[in-house]
């Protein structure tokens, strides 16, 4: 049987955040064609059982020196560089078909012995793009930091892109941008998990779900917090907000001294946290290009208030609908919340909008132009 080695930054399951659930659904996508077998760092993760085969790798952060001092992306070799040989070890042993990185950043680092079994690279994000957005929040040292990652990216970049046999991207305007660098490219967006339709609380609680070990959203809701949410609750005085997410334990001392803010923290399993909001918050300006959280509260049947930076990466079929609702961060997105809470009715409507479009976007549908290009590719043992 066809065997695909899917090469990626922490273990897929369980799937907690966006990242480890975008891993997860592709992996088990492509079961249903190949063999699949799961290589990341173990960074003492805990993963339970599988639905596939995964080697954990003996990992310790690496030399920033080491990762910097070099025209390739530090991210990528502060994952790869420590577990390099047992990765090579894997790749000998198993014969992999295919290797799937889950990054292009972890692909810039793949070394030649690797280079000549055919590879797909998913581009969860354009580097270029998202670290650019990055040195314009940045001050001083990190600012340099980041420009020159961002320098770096611009040349390792397209050139990932073409050396790989396929490039999956996952909004139309990465898949523009890769074609454009010569790359040969597959669309699979962001899916969801199909819940049933169940309406919001009247009484609902506006929700900030986002991982905020991720520096973008946890600048994107400490200005939340402190700026805008007071603005809501002047208009809305019983308007609570409920930050939850892997790392949001480390803001609750800062985050509830401001009136009406609850911290959950880490949760392993959402839905009790989604089955109590009346409204999804996405407050991002700067990061990455596809945010799943997006598409997730949707799919539950909540409705979102989101930035352009964060509308700009949602999924076609969700174009139009009335269930998101784009604010510049400030008054605007102040006003779009308490609108949200304070007329249910209004919600029901536009939630249940966004809900039915969203069964377009079943994880199924959305990661099979993906698994089909791995299924050629390993049948071809050649650039599809």
């Amino acid at each position: 049987m066809t065997r695909v080695l899917i090469v990626t930054v922490e273990p897929p399951w369980p799937p907690s955040h966006g990242g480890q659930l975008r891993t997860a659904r592709v992996a088990e996508m492509m079961r249903r064609y190949v063999d699949v077998e799961v290589a990341y760092p173990d960074e003492g993760l805990a993963t339970g059982q599988t639905p596939a085969h995964c080697h954990p790798m003996p990992w310790r952060p690496p030399s920033r020196i080491r990762t910097r001092a070099t025209l390739l992306p530090h991210l990528g070799g502060h994952h790869v560089l420590p577990m390099l040989q047992s990765l090579l070890t894997v790749v000998r042993d198993r014969r992999p078909d295919v290797i799937y990185w889950s990054h292009s950043y972890l692909a810039a680092w793949a070394p030649s012995e690797l280079r000549s079994t055919p590879s797909v690279v998913e581009f969860a994000n354009v580097e270029t793009q998202r670290l650019r957005t990055l040195v314009a929040s940045a001050r001083g040292l990190r600012r340099a930091a980041r420009s020159a990652e961002a320098m770096k990216a611009s040349r390792w970049e397209p050139r990932v892109a073409r050396s790989a046999d396929v490039c999956v991207a996952l909004s139309e305007q990465d898949e523009f941008l890769l074609a454009k660098w010569g790359a040969t490219v597959v669309l699979a967006p962001n899916g969801v998990d199909v819940f049933p339709y169940q309406s919001s609380p009247a009484d609902g609680y506006a929700l900030a779900m986002a991982s905020y070990d991720y520096e973008p959203n946890a600048t994107a809701a400490r200005r939340l917090v402190h700026e805008v949410w007071p603005q809501a609750v002047a208009q809305h005085p019983a308007a609570k907000l409920v930050v939850a997410g892997r790392g949001s334990e480390a803001l609750r001392r800062e985050f509830e001294a401001v009136a009406g803010v609850t911290v959950v923290g880490t949760v392993a399993d959402v839905t009790d946290v989604y089955a109590g909001a009346a409204v999804a918050l996405a407050p991002a300006t700067t990061g990455g290009g596809s945010q799943l959280k997006l598409t997730e509260a949707l799919s539950r049947g909540r409705c979102v208030v989101t930035t352009p930076f964060g509308a700009a990466g949602l999924p076609g079929a969700l174009s139009g609908s009335s269930g998101y609702r784009v604010a510049a961060m400030g008054p605007e997105f102040a006003e779009a919340i308490v609108d949200a809470l304070a007329d249910p009715a209004a919600r029901h409507i536009h939630e249940h909008d966004a809900w039915q479009r969203s069964q377009a976007l079943g994880w199924v549908r959305t990661v099979q132009p993906a698994a089909e290009a791995v299924c050629r590719l390993a049948e071809r043992g050649v650039p599809a």
